[in-house]
């Protein structure tokens, strides 16, 4: 199946759905449009009775001005031409007294007969009801615009016009009626259907009959494709072929013939996305990545599994308030361990059924939406590659704590300095849409990433703070074994029997940072005075890179000059051998050769072995005074 009748599916499965409205993350409400409608931006809301007469009206705040309203094909593409959406419109359609007011306007006549027109055939239709003829009895009376100035709504500038701001104000009509809780106009599904009903006789009428690329049925067609799919990019179509001047199809079809698309199928597949996109997609700045499942009841376990994977900022932010609620110390450990958790948590609710599809999109230019990737894959092999990640791109930082980066954050690390931009947007975006593809397939983490990752660490002197960089370390080393467990190796702790060289130098490096920081710590505590810095291994490390051997001598001479004889005798010998053995294992590896990759894994391995070891110890000493 194409990606087309892929979204026509996802609609026609979901048609519960249709004019229910829920809530975003942002706590803004959202819907399956039904056919032949948009979601508009209000700021006036009218009330009338079931008699046409005005009530009153009241401005919409910003969190209630999401409003479903009925359009026509032209109407919901509509830019600079006037064309009228057919109940609920701006002041200069609505407003059948709006030429009094901008008597300058020389479309004013034209926004009223294409409006009045297109009610009045709805209300005289056979598809009409009584809320739809009082907007109607209303209308004929031209006069809101009298009405929206005694009410005080709107006033008029020095000159006794309409300002221009007010002439694109968005209104909105309700009809009150005698049941308390019958819905809106814009919620009520009498309305929906009403429309869609009366249009559907008016497009069998007036719409070109041709054969229906996607359904393969002679039904309205339609070559107008709808626009506000995606939020970032509002004026993107997924279907755009206005390219006559240029070489994209010419000398092969007559004219557009190359596509064509029934009218629903159209209005399916646009809302099915929309909607998509509003309930569970991922973005970055202007992409935006979707993933469904063929099982309705299994979506929403999909967006969490999905939603944790890429960002897994909303669990993030759940999992520290909760932390610290239970007042709890080292909650950066804790809210680490609890995410890796509940990752595989939500990883391990797929039921692995059907067929899972990832979707990436993003704006080509601002009329044409690009399709980056897209891919359908069975659920079974879905799951089990999102369990490998977050199983495997992982460090073990004591033996309750794995550290797991989200794909957003570890892109982040890689390729975020400074203040960013445009490009770094453009950067990070086309990194995470490589690292998502990579993950729901089983696949290797880009070497690039990898490699940009590298280089920023290597320079700790370039970060604000030293935490950054060890969480930016953390990433590193999680993403590196998970592409050595692809291998067929690696190990998520310490690796004491590993030969490599550059993980040997990379705990060596580790070791003297050891040293130098408990020397300092002890310090510390006998004299206020002494202030925290860069230890020597950090302020040498892109040295200790590029020539290991002899800047290894350097350090090691300096921290046993300084620090180690400061430490007790215990320490002292712990430190010696552990270099000495590493030393040991070195032999001949001892060389300038620059190191590769490897190094900071084995530097962050040895740094959180040694640390959950001092901390051991410090827990038993603990225990042992209080006995």
């Amino acid at each position: 199946m194409t990606i087309f009748q892929d979204l026509v599916k996802v609609y026609d499965n979901n048609q519960s759905m249709v004019g229910k409205f829920e809530l975003d993350n942002f706590d803004k409400p959202y819907t399956l449009l039904p056919a032949s409608h948009v979601s508009v931006g209000v700021q006036l809301e009218v009330t009338l009775s079931l008699q046409g007469e005005f009530i009153m009206v009241s401005e919409v705040s910003k969190d209630d001005s999401t409003t479903v309203i009925p359009a026509t094909i032209k109407s919901a593409n509509r830019a600079s031409a006037p064309e009228a959406h057919p109940l609920q419109d701006k002041i200069k359609y609505v407003a059948g007294d709006y030429a009094e007011y901008a008597p300058t306007d020389k479309k004013a006549p034209v926004f009223r007969e294409l409006y009045i027109k297109l009610l009045g055939e709805w209300a005289k239709s056979a598809q009409t009801n009584p809320k739809i003829q009082a907007v109607f009895k209303y209308q004929q009376q031209n006069r809101l615009l009298q009405d929206l100035i005694k009410a005080g709504e709107i006033e008029l500038a020095k000159n006794g016009q309409l300002s221009s701001k007010d002439k694109d104000l968005f209104v909105r009509f309700n009809v009150k009626e005698q049941d308390p809780k019958a819905p809106v106009i814009w919620q009520d599904q009498t309305m929906f259907q009403s429309w869609i009903d009366f249009y559907a006789t008016k497009l069998a009428v007036e719409q070109p009959v041709d054969i229906d690329y996607l359904s393969g049925e002679k039904v309205p067609t339609t070559k107008l494709n709808e626009k506000n799919i995606n939020p970032a990019t509002s004026g993107a179509k997924l279907i755009s072929a206005n390219d006559s001047a240029n070489f994209t199809y010419r000398g092969i079809f007559h004219d557009d013939e190359f596509y064509s698309a029934g009218y629903e199928s159209s209005q399916k597949m646009a809302h099915a996305l929309k909607w998509l996109i509003q309930r569970q997609g991922l973005k970055s700045d202007t992409r935006v990545f979707v993933f469904w499942t063929d099982e309705s009841d299994e979506n929403q376990k999909v967006a969490k599994a999905t939603g944790a994977v890429y960002s897994g900022s909303a669990l993030l932010q759940s999992l520290v308030k909760k932390k610290k609620i239970e007042d709890k110390p080292q909650t950066g450990e804790a809210v680490a361990q609890s995410y890796n958790s509940r990752l595989l948590g939500y990883v391990d609710e797929l039921s692995g059924n059907g067929t899972i599809h990832a979707m990436f999109l993003d704006a080509a230019t601002t009329g044409r939406m690009a399709t980056v990737y897209y891919n359908s894959m069975v659920g079974g092999t879905f799951k089990k590659n999102l369990e490998m990640w977050g199983n495997n791109c992982s460090l073990q930082i004591n033996s309750q704590t794995v550290w797991t980066p989200s794909a957003r954050r570890l892109v982040q690390s890689a390729y975020t300095n400074g203040r960013g931009g445009q490009r770094a947007d453009i950067i990070l975006k086309r990194a995470l849409s490589q690292l998502m593809i990579s993950i729901i397939n089983g696949q290797a983490i880009s070497e690039d990433l990898l490699r940009a990752l590298f280089r920023k660490l290597i320079h700790p002197q370039g970060y604000d703070s030293l935490k950054q960089w060890q969480n930016d370390l953390f990433n590193y080393t999680a993403a590196y074994h998970y592409n050595v467990h692809l291998k067929g190796g690696g190990t998520m702790g310490l690796d004491r029997n590993e030969t490599d060289r550059s993980y040997l130098f990379g705990r060596l490096l580790a070791i003297a940072d050891r040293i130098e920081n408990s020397a300092v710590y002890r310090k510390q505590q006998r004299n206020d005075n002494v202030s925290e810095r860069l230890t020597t291994a950090y302020r040498f490390m892109t040295n200790f890179a590029e020539q290991p051997g002899t800047t290894w001598k350097r350090i090691y001479l300096s921290v046993v000059r300084s620090y180690l004889g400061t430490l007790s005798g215990g320490s002292q010998a712990y430190y010696e051998n552990e270099v000495n053995t590493i030393l040991d294992a070195l032999g001949n590896g001892n060389s300038d050769e620059p190191l590769s990759m490897r190094f900071l894994t084995g530097f962050a391995q040895q740094h959180v072995a040694d640390k959950e070891n001092s901390k051991t110890k410090s827990n038993a000493k603990n225990e042992s005074q209080e006995g």
